[in-house]
C-alpha cells in the first residue's frame, strides 16, 4: 500500500513538473495568433488615430504658441507648416507648405533654416518646432485661408488676432494617408481663438465642427 502510494505520489510530481507538449503548445500559439488575427485590425485603426490625434493637438499648441509670442513681443509672429523629406526629423531642407505636418514659430520665413535650435531671443529664425517624425508619421495636413485658397502660414498680430494681411490660414485639415482613420480639423477665428474639432461626432456633440 506505500509503495503504491509512493507510486503514484511520484507520478503525481512528474506531471506537474513536465511541462507542456509539443501538441499543446502547437494549440496554444494557433489560439494566440487567432486572436492577434482578431484584434490586429483594431489596433491599427487606433494607431491611425492615434498619430492623427498626436498631430492634431501639437498643432493647435503651436498655434496657440505663436499668439502668445505676438502678444508677448507686441509684434506679429507666424506659425509655419513645414515639409521636410527627413526621417530623422527637421533639417535645413524643409519649405514652408500648405500641406506640411511638421510645424515652426518664428517671426520669418523659416525655408532652409529649421535646424537652427529654438530659441526665445527677439529676432530668432525658430522660437519653437515639432516634426511630424515625432508622432506624426503617414499624416496629412491641408491648410486654407478664409477663402479656400491653400495657404503655409497663420500669422497672428500684436493684439493677438489673426493677421488679415498675408493669406493667414482659417483652416487646418489632418488626416492619416490610408484615409481609414478619423480627420480633424483646427479652426482659426479671426479673433485669434484656436480649436480643435471633430467633424465625424453628431451634431449635437460639442466636439463637432
Amino acid at each position: 500500500m506505500d509503495t503504491l502510494r509512493v507510486h503514484r505520489g511520484s507520478e503525481l510530481q512528474y506531471r506537474r513538473h513536465r511541462g507542456f507538449s509539443l501538441v499543446e503548445l502547437m494549440v496554444a500559439l494557433a489560439m494566440l495568433g487567432m486572436v492577434v488575427y482578431a484584434v490586429l485590425p483594431e489596433v491599427s485603426d487606433w494607431m491611425r488615430n492615434l498619430a492623427v490625434r498626436n498631430t492634431g493637438e501639437s498643432l493647435k499648441g503651436g498655434l496657440e504658441r505663436a499668439r502668445l509670442e505676438a502678444l508677448r513681443r507686441n509684434g506679429s509672429v507666424s506659425f509655419w507648416l513645414i515639409s521636410d523629406s527627413s526621417e530623422t526629423g527637421l533639417t535645413n531642407s524643409c519649405q514652408v507648405s500648405s500641406v506640411g505636418s511638421s510645424w515652426v514659430v518664428s517671426g520669418q520665413d523659416p525655408s532652409g533654416k529649421c535646424a537652427t535650435a529654438a530659441s526665445q531671443e527677439d529676432g530668432a529664425v525658430v522660437i519653437e518646432k515639432w516634426s511630424a517624425k515625432d508622432g506624426g508619421r503617414s499624416v496629412i495636413v491641408e491648410a486654407v485661408d478664409a477663402n479656400g485658397a491653400a495657404a503655409n502660414r497663420v500669422t497672428f498680430t500684436s493684439l493677438g488676432q489673426l493677421s488679415t494681411n498675408n493669406g493667414s490660414a482659417a483652416s487646418i485639415v489632418i488626416k492619416h494617408s490610408d484615409g481609414s482613420a478619423r480627420n480633424l480639423r483646427i479652426d482659426i477665428n479671426p479673433g485669434g481663438s484656436v480649436r480643435l474639432c471633430d467633424p465625424n461626432v453628431a451634431a449635437d456633440d460639442p466636439r463637432r465642427c
